[in-house]
């Protein structure tokens, strides 16, 4: 008789099928609440974008540093809308933009917008001390830093906006000055900070 009552309670220890599915039911419920808080706001996401864009524009200018050579970032603005680095592996001071000068950068080559950012302000105004006007306020789309990296041509600036295609009340700048110092500009309720 003690070993049937043993293997009964052997039995009991375990879970049944309608507690299992109790607590996938009461998990699934706390996805659902949770889940769509955790999505990323659009302002966040041109935040992001500019911020890598502020980071590839100061590697950039670092490497024209490191390598006493003349390096360029080309912004491209089409379906796919993208920027390229290029260094002047050949130090004949000029830049042509090929696949070999895109190589030499050792850096992101060319990197696409995120899904859903795009060159442009938007609704925003340009930003503090801006002269320029459009998407891409740099001399034919291109930042260009010298073997001392500084902007080339000499005291030129330049900004590039970037704006959410789905909110464009949301926008993002990255300015460069003349001595190639590179800050990043947010737009948000109605004022660049």
């Amino acid at each position: 008789m003690t070993s049937i009552l043993r293997i009964t309670e052997r039995r009991r220890s375990g879970f049944t099928m309608i507690e299992l599915l109790l607590v996938v039911a009461v998990v699934g419920v706390m996805m659902t609440i949770v889940v769509p808080r955790m999505r990323i706001s659009e302002s966040t996401e041109v935040q992001l974008a500019g911020m890598q864009l502020a980071q590839d524009i100061d590697l950039a200018r670092t490497r024209a540093l490191s390598t006493r050579s003349l390096v360029r970032v080309a912004f491209t603005n089409s379906a796919l809308p993208s920027y390229t680095g290029y260094l002047d592996d050949n130090g004949d001071s000029t830049i042509t933009q090929t696949t070999a000068e895109a190589l030499a950068l050792r850096g992101w080559q060319t990197r696409e917008l995120p899904e859903r950012i795009e060159y442009g302000r938007g609704s925003a105004p340009g930003v503090p001390g801006e002269i320029g006007s459009g998407a891409i306020t740099w001399a034919s789309s291109r930042a260009q830093f010298d073997a001392r990296g500084l902007v080339a041509p000499s005291g030129a600036s330049g900004t590039v906006y970037l704006r959410h295609s789905n909110k464009p009340g949301e926008a993002a700048a990255v300015a460069v000055s003349p001595s190639g110092s590179v800050r990043l500009w947010v737009y948000h309720n109605g004022s660049w900070k």
